[in-house]
This record gives C-alpha cells, structure tokens and sequence, in this order.
C-alpha cells in the first residue's frame, strides 16, 4: 500500500477538517486515490462536504497556526467579493489578478454563482496545476495511470480510451450504453492481448464505471483501467492513449479531445418524432442538436448500428459524407450470459416477488418505447375471460413516475375494475446485469412495442439467446435484419387492437416458438461481440494510419 498516499489523506483531514480522519472516510478515499482519483479532486471533495461548509461558514473562533490552510480558507468565507477574488489569486495563483478578471468574477458572484464553485474552479484550474507540478508535482499525477504504463512493453501495446464524460452523475449499469460498453471493452480485451483500455470518466460517475465493469476489471486487471479527470486540459496532458471511443453523442466535452476520436451514434430519435419531442422534451431540439452536429463534424469516424439509421443520421440528417461513415452492427450477448449465468428459477421469482406468469419489455420509459399503449392493450387483455384466467403479469423495468406519459398512464391504471388488474402491471425498477438474463429466461415471452430503434431492437437478441419467444412491432429497421417475420408475431405499433391481439396470441402460441424464431435469423444470432469489437478496432487501426 502506498505510504504516501496513506500520509496523504491523513494530512488532507487535519489540515482541512481538523482532525483525524475516520475509519470508513479514510478506507474510501485511500480506494479513490488508488483507483486513479486525481488529489486534487480529492481535496475539493472534502472542502465540498457538509462537514467543511459548517466548519468554516459557522465557526467564530480563530483557527491555531498549526492550520495555516484552515486559516486562509476561514478568512476567506469572511471577506467581501473584492477582496475574496484577489485572495484566491494570491493564494491559489501567486499573483493578483487584472482589472477585467477581478471584474468579471465579482460579477459572478453578484449573479448568484456560490463562493465553492469559484473556489473549485482555482483549485482544479490549468494555471494552478502548472504551479504545482513545478513546485509539487506528486499533487497532480495520475496514480492509476503510472501503474497502467507499468504493464506497457516499450509502446507496443495499443491504447484505446473510452471517452465517458458526463458532466453529472448518470446510471452506467442496466442501461443500454452501459451494455454497449461493457461489451465491447470486453471484446477488445479478450480479443487481443496486446490491448490496453481507458476508461475516462468524471469523478462523480467513477464508482459507477467501476460497477459496470467489475468482472472485466478482474478478469483484466492489467489491462483496464479506470481514470477519473477534473478537466480536458488535465486529460490532454495526463492519458496519452492512441485513439477515443466516444458511445454518446451528447458527451460535448470529447470537442475537446486532443487525440482523434470515433463517435457512436446509436439514433437520433428526436429527428423522426419533431413534433413529439417538440412537445415533450424540446431541449432535444434547441440544446443536443448543436453538440451533436459538431460532435459528428470533428469525428474521425461516425460509427451506425444499421444501414437505416446511417442513411437516415448520418447521411440525410447531418450530411455526412459516406466515407467518413461505417456501419456496425450489434451482437446478442451470447459470451455475457454465458459468464453470468442463470438464478434458480424459485430464487428469482422469489427475489422480485414475480410468482405468476409474465410477459415483459425490459425498457426505460422514453417517448417513442410506446408503453402508454402497451399498458392499454394488456389491460383490454386482462378485462377479457381468457385475460381474467391467465393471471398473466406484464413487467416492466422501470417506473412511470416522473417518466413521459406519467399521466396517461396513470389514468390508465385508475380505471381497473379490480386490485388484481391493477397488480397485473409490474414496474420492477432496475435490475443488475447479471439478472437480466434471469428475467428474460423465465418469462412467457417478450414484447417489445417500440416505434422506433437505431437498431434490431436489443430486448429481440437478448430473449432468443436464452429462448425465450418474442412479439415485436413493425419498424423498418427490425426488417433490415428479420427479413422473414413469418415466424414472428409482429404487430403496428400505433394500434392497441394490434398490440392486444398480438399479447393473446403469445401467450397463446409461445410454447414451441422460440425455435422457429431462432432460425429465422441464425445468422444475426451468430454474430458476438468479439465480431463487433474486432470491427471497431479496424476501424481504429484505418483512423491511426491516415493519421500517420
């Protein structure tokens, strides 16, 4: 364990708070700091916390000479805005500012931006970190990063940073660009060993990196990595990796990459439903729009899951030459359940409380998912004699609260005769990853009501790998890959009648036609991840030649 870092945490509670650190706070921060936590994120961590703020905003009395930092930072919270602005650039910067800074933060402050976050913004500022890799330089280095580089063999090893800068906390695990990553880095991995991967993420959201990719973190301890950075600049200079993955198009800071990157774009769904979405949630529109044009501007490459979605994004949305484009499709997760596994059956229903038979659409709630009318057409189903004796169960995993739609839905659920009918909706939350495959394998079948996707729609791939049937709505890009849909019960998403009528014939039928299911697309079943990691990884190679 090293000693220095140890020492490090020790000093940083009593300069800061005052005393010693206790036992779960100093285990928790000596685990940031081994995992790649820059120190000064740490530091502002805790000048951030509750414990600080009532420190030093409440406490009258004068802080011992033993506490120097405690001393500046008291006198601080008690100066006015001038005279706050021209300590911290004394204190953090060795100078006194200009006439036009000292003005323009003085104007921050009387617009309301609180004291923490200027403090903040000196403490993880480029021209503080320059002073101090002159003076302390052991303050800014990536410990995780040098032990990376430890295991590189004199550059021969090829380094592919995944690019996950969220600028607030977001849920990696069970979302679908959760799953994207996870399986794809654990393509990379297992298909070559002389691949090293970095993730990048932002310090809020890296113990939810880690979460996501704890198995491949153990399997491939060596050779992932996971770095948590407080700006670009500080990335530019600190992971020197060989070329960015980019898995979402609203990640605004990969503009500033220095490196050459290769975007994902997934679907822009907000583009086929304007109106919709117009109405609903217009940030798309007037915010997202923006990034992603010059997201996909600046790309190396821009990497589509269909031929639909590239012509439609890529090519007729925003004008993307064909030769900067690359289609690549997805993969069911044969390897993943494999490595998972499945629960007892009687454990599962047990832990989730799902006793009777099921049906379910493992979804977030967004506009175009349809499950406002998914939700009517079970309950027309469970009003009927033969819905009635089923005491069949539609799961979902999400809630509808504070979702799109939440009150259509709600009315919907307000006008069952009965408790039980209203029972008959499940909204299960999240599940981990590894129950996922659980869910799907005991379940009567899968139903997947979606207007639109920018691929196979995954809930397809993910249920006939462990065999389970599926009904699924009639979408161009479903087609694209189902070029027989003889086998499948497929209904028009826009109709409830259709979709009710498509639940009674699953729940019908659904002995027997996984089978037939399976082998109408043998081939899209073949495909794995390692296939697509394999592709993404030519597609990096061609980047880093033309770069050359």
């Amino acid at each position: 364990m090293d000693l220095e870092e140890e020492l490090f945490i020790w000093e940083l509670y009593k300069q800061l708070l005052l005393r010693e650190p206790d036992e779960g706070g100093f285990h928790s921060h000596l685990t940031q700091l081994q995992g790649g936590c820059p120190r000064l994120v740490l530091m502002d961590a805790i000048l951030q916390s509750q414990e600080a703020a009532a420190l030093y905003d409440k406490s009258s009395k004068q802080f011992s000479d033993k506490f120097p930092l405690a001393r500046v930072l008291q006198r601080l919270v008690h100066a006015d805005h001038r005279a706050f602005i021209r300590a911290l650039y004394q204190e953090f910067l060795n100078r006194q500012p200009d006439d036009l800074e000292l003005q323009s933060y003085i104007q921050q402050l009387e617009a309301g931006t609180a004291r923490t976050a200027i403090r903040s913004g000196f403490l993880l500022s480029e021209e503080f970190q320059e002073l101090l890799s002159k003076y302390h330089p052991f303050l800014v280095k990536n410990s995780s990063y040098n032990r990376a580089m430890k295991h590189a063999s004199n550059g021969s090893m090829k380094h592919i940073g995944v690019f996950l800068g969220y600028h607030h906390p977001v849920t990696l695990s069970g979302e679908g660009i959760g799953s994207f990553i996870g399986r794809l880095v654990e393509g990379w991995l297992h298909n070559r060993s002389d691949v090293m991967v970095h993730i990048a993420v932002t310090h809020p959201n890296k113990e939810q990196a880690e979460l996501l990719l704890s198995k491949q973190l153990s399997t491939y301890s060596n050779r992932l990595w996971i770095h948590s950075f407080p700006n670009m600049s500080w990335l530019n200079r600190h992971l020197d990796v060989d070329v960015w993955c980019v898995p979402y198009v609203g990640l605004k800071w990969a503009l500033e990459l220095s490196k050459p990157y290769v975007l994902c774009v997934h679907d822009l769904v907000y583009l086929h439903f304007k109106e919709l979405y117009a109405d609903q949630q217009p940030e798309f529109l007037t915010h997202l729009q923006p990034i992603v044009d010059a997201m996909a501007g600046k790309a190396a490459k821009v990497v589509f899951n269909s031929n639909y979605i590239r012509d439609h994004e890529g090519l007729k949305f925003l004008k993307l030459p064909l030769r900067q484009t690359r289609v690549i499709r997805l993969a069911p997760p044969l390897e993943e359940y494999r490595s998972f596994g499945l629960r007892f059956e009687s454990t599962f229903r047990r832990k989730y409380n799902l006793h009777n038979p099921y049906l379910v659409f493992p979804s977030v709630m967004r506009l175009h998912k349809n499950h406002d009318r998914l939700i009517e057409a079970f309950l027309n189903f469970k009003k009927t004699s033969e819905g009635k004796a089923s005491r069949l169960r539609l799961v979902l995993t999400d809630d509808y609260r504070n979702r799109p739609f939440e009150q259509r839905i709600r009315a919907l659920l307000e006008r069952c005769h009965s408790q039980e009918e209203r029972n008959s909706v499940v909204f299960l939350g999240r599940l981990s990853s590894a129950d996922l495959p659980s869910l799907y394998k005991y379940a009567v079948g899968t139903i997947v009501p979606t207007l639109f996707e920018g691929s196979c729609p995954f809930p397809i791939l993910e249920s006939l790998t462990v065999d389970t049937p599926v009904a699924i709505s009639r979408i161009d890009v479903a087609t694209e890959v189902i070029t027989d849909m003889s086998a499948f019960i497929s209904f028009d998403p826009y109709s409830v009648k259709e979709i009710e009528a498509a639940i009674r014939k699953l729940w019908r039928t659904h002995e027997g036609l996984a089978p037939l299911q399976k082998a109408a697309i043998r081939g899209v079943l073949r495909r794995t991840w390692s296939d697509a990691a394999r592709e993404y990884d030519s597609l990096f190679d061609e980047v880093l030649s033309k770069k050359q």
